[in-house]
C-alpha cells in the first residue's frame, strides 16, 4: 500500500510526542493532528437530520492550509466532519469515530461515497458500567435520605435494601452492557440479558438467562432493576413506551445510559409518579442539554445526569489503542472493529 495521510481531528491536540510515537509504529503514514469541534446544536441537527443554513454556520472556520490536509487524508480519527467533506476530500476511504455514538457524522451519506466508518464502542464501557451499577446502589440503599440527614444535622437510623438476591436485566448486550453484567454478578444477583439476535436455547458467559427480543416482557416481568444499554436503531426508539413500563415488575428501577430515544419520557414521568417505576436513573436524555422546564427534573425518585457517565481518565489512551489496532489491519487491508452499518444504526 502506498503512503497513507491521516488526519487526527480528536483529541483537539496532541503533544508532539504522541505524534512522533505514531510516526514510529506506522512509518508508511503521515500524520497530522487539526483540531475541530463543531457546537453541540449543529452536532445534535446533524445526528436528527434536522441541519439548516444558519447552523452550517456555525461550524468552526478552518485555514486552506488545514482544509488541504484534510482533503489530502485517507484516514481521520474524529468527533465531528466538517460540513460538505465528502465532496471535498475524495481520497478518504475511513473515519474512526471517538465514540459509540455517531449519528452526527451521518453515517449513510458517508457509505453512499464508499467511505467505511468504525465507531468506539467498548472504549468507555468499563466507566459507565461502574456509574449504572453505583447508582443502583445509591437507589437500594437510599443514600439521598443519609445525605439529608448529615446536612440537617439529624441522627436517625436509617437503613437500605440488601441487593444480593436481586434480579437485574439488561437490555442490549453490547460492551457497555456486558460490564455491567460481570459488575452485577459480582453481588450475587441474578442477571437476564436480552439481545435481539437471541434465539431460544442460546446462552452466553456473561448472563444467567438470555432472552431474544419476543422474551424482553416475560424478562422484564422478573426485575428488580433494569439497565439500558441499547444503541438508538428503528427498532429501539420509544421501546420503553407507557405499555412496556407497565409490564416490568412493580417498584422496579430503571437505568438509561444506552440513548435517550429508548424511553418515552412522558410514559416514565407518569409510570413514576403511580409508582409502577420505583426510581429512574437517566444518564441520557431524548433532548441535550436538558430544557429546564422539562418535567423530568421533578418527577419523583428521578437521578438525573448530563451524560457523563464515562471517565475521562484513561478514555483517550484506550481510544488510541482501539486507533491503532484498527489502523494496522486498515492497512494489512484486514477487517476492522466496530465498523458501523448504517442500515441497522450501529
Amino acid at each position: 500500500m502506498s503512503t497513507v495521510n491521516a488526519v487526527v481531528m480528536y483529541p483537539l491536540a496532541m503533544e508532539e510526542s504522541e505524534l512522533e510515537d505514531l510516526h514510529r509504529r506506522f512509518p508508511g503514514v503521515k500524520f497530522d493532528n487539526i483540531g475541530y469541534f463543531e457546537p453541540h446544536g449543529l452536532r445534535d441537527a446533524k445526528a436528527k437530520g434536522r441541519v439548516t443554513e444558519e447552523l452550517l454556520a456555525t461550524a468552526p472556520p478552518l485555514t486552506e492550509a488545514e482544509k488541504d490536509t484534510i482533503a489530502g487524508a485517507g484516514v481521520l480519527m474524529a468527533l465531528d466532519l466538517p460540513p460538505g467533506i465528502r465532496d471535498w476530500a475524495p481520497r478518504l476511504r475511513w473515519v474512526q469515530a471517538i465514540g459509540a455514538g455517531i449519528g452526527q457524522l451521518e453515517p449513510a451519506k458517508l457509505k453512499a461515497k464508499g467511505i467505511m466508518l468504525t465507531n468506539a464502542a467498548g472504549v468507555a464501557s468499563a466507566p459507565i458500567a461502574e456509574f449504572a451499577v453505583g447508582r443502583l446502589l445509591e437507589v437500594w440503599k437510599d443514600i439521598r435520605v443519609l445525605e439529608r440527614q448529615q446536612e440537617d444535622h439529624h441522627w436517625q437510623m436509617h437503613q437500605g435494601l440488601l441487593v444480593k438476591g436481586k434480579t437485574i436485566g439488561i437490555v442490549g448486550l453490547g460492551a457497555i452492557g456486558r460490564d455491567v453484567a460481570r459488575r452485577a454478578k459480582a453481588f450475587e444477583t441474578t442477571v437476564l440479558g436480552n439481545r435481539r439476535s437471541a434465539r431460544p436455547g442460546d446462552t452466553d458467559p456473561d448472563v444467567d438467562e438470555l432472552y431474544g427480543l419476543d422474551g424482553l416482557d416475560e424478562m422484564l416481568a422478573r426485575c428488580d432493576a433494569v439497565v439500558l444499554s441499547a444503541p438508538h436503531t428503528p427498532e429501539t426508539i420509544d421501546l420503553f413506551d407507557g405499555e412496556r413500563l407497565a409490564r416490568l415488575k412493580p417498584g422496579a428501577v430503571v437505568v438509561n445510559v444506552g440513548r435517550g430515544s429508548i424511553i418515552d419520557e412522558d410514559a416514565l414521568v407518569a409510570a413514576l409518579e403511580s409508582g409502577q417505576v420505583g426510581a429512574a436513573v437517566l444518564d441520557v436524555t431524548r433532548e441535550e442539554p436538558l430544557p429546564a422546564d422539562s418535567p423530568l427534573w421533578d418527577a419523583p425518585n428521578m437521578y438525573l445526569s448530563p451524560h457523563c457517565s464515562t471517565a475521562r481518565e484513561g478514555y483517550n489512551e484506550a481510544l488510541m489503542e482501539l486507533f491503532c489496532d484498527n489502523l494496522e489491519r486498515f492497512l494489512a487491508d484486514e477487517p476492522l472493529r466496530n465498523v458501523v452499518d448504517p442500515d441497522r444504526g450501529y
